[in-house]
């Protein structure tokens, strides 16, 4: 468990480590580099410095971690209640996590109600299939990055694959790599739009106008939305959105970054 500097989350809990690349948006993914520097830097196995995160690799890559699954109890946070940014450095829902493993996971989720726990991922359909009851505390979304009849592969049924979640819901277009289209977002608790995350000679820009089109359909279906970042080559960059004034016929920047109702059960626990 730590804190983390991510804007839509306070804190981050990994008891799943590694995944392998579902689609565009993970070409240049932030979180595969990270595991490669640490493990280089750690005493790790060498493997893990060395292996990409591809589908042929997924066995070798993707650990579970039972002694981490004690850990949002046992620590102290130190800001209080928050959001917990749960398996920021994998995929909790990849074919390689056994369901008993996904299920106790989510009973952590169940016994700290005070917390929102925000799941993420890039195989909605798995989480949708998982037999599990999900908490009121939990929010599962899924990333979505590019649209239909684009450059790359469209990610947009992932959307529609979370209807299937019986939970709170969200999707996180990030990285946005194109425009995504015309979406139903009406199942949606909130929409997250980001730009990647990496260097300077692999980055993919993202146009402020395609996340402008997300906002309106955000607005036109009553979904918060957040404006995470820019395309940069670091975290957290570039965090003011451009928008047009209605009032007055002209662009500006702005930051907006809305967050879902806080769900009853956390209210509750925090009082």
């Amino acid at each position: 468990m730590q804190t983390t500097r991510i804007s839509w989350c306070d804190y981050s809990w990994s008891p799943v480590t590694g995944c392998s690349h579902a689609g565009p948006e993970c070409w240049n993914c932030w979180a595969e580099e990270f595991m490669k520097r640490q493990a280089a830097r750690d005493d790790a196995p060498k493997y893990m410095d060395e292996l990409e995160w591809t589908q042929e690799n997924a066995e070798e890559v993707v650990d579970t971690h039972p002694d981490r699954l004690d850990e949002p109890i046992e620590y102290t946070f130190p800001d209080g209640p928050g959001r917990i940014f749960t398996v920021s450095m994998g995929d909790l829902f990849h074919r390689e996590v056994p369901e008993s493993f996904i299920r106790q996971v989510i009973a952590i989720a169940r016994q700290l109600p005070e917390h929102e726990f925000i799941f993420l991922t890039k195989r909605p359909e798995r989480a949708a299939a998982v037999d599990v009851a999900w908490p009121e505390n939990a929010l599962v979304g899924a990333s979505v990055g590019s649209g239909p009849g684009g450059e790359f592969p469209d990610t947009t049924h992932r959307i529609e694959s979370l209807r299937g979640v019986d939970a709170r819901r969200w999707v996180s277009f990030e990285p946005l790599i194109e425009p995504i289209g015309e979406v139903d977002l009406t199942h949606l608790d909130w929409a997250v739009v980001g730009g990647e995350n990496a260097s300077d000679d692999v980055r993919r820009d993202m146009d402020h106008a395609w996340a402008r089109e997300i906002l309106e359909q955000c607005r036109r279906d009553g979904v918060p939305f957040h404006f995470k970042q820019s395309s940069a080559a670091t975290n957290e960059s570039g965090t003011r959105f451009t928008v047009k004034n209605e009032d007055y016929g002209i662009f500006e920047q702005r930051k907006i970054r809305e967050y879902p109702p806080v769900p009853e059960v956390t209210k509750r626990a925090r009082e």
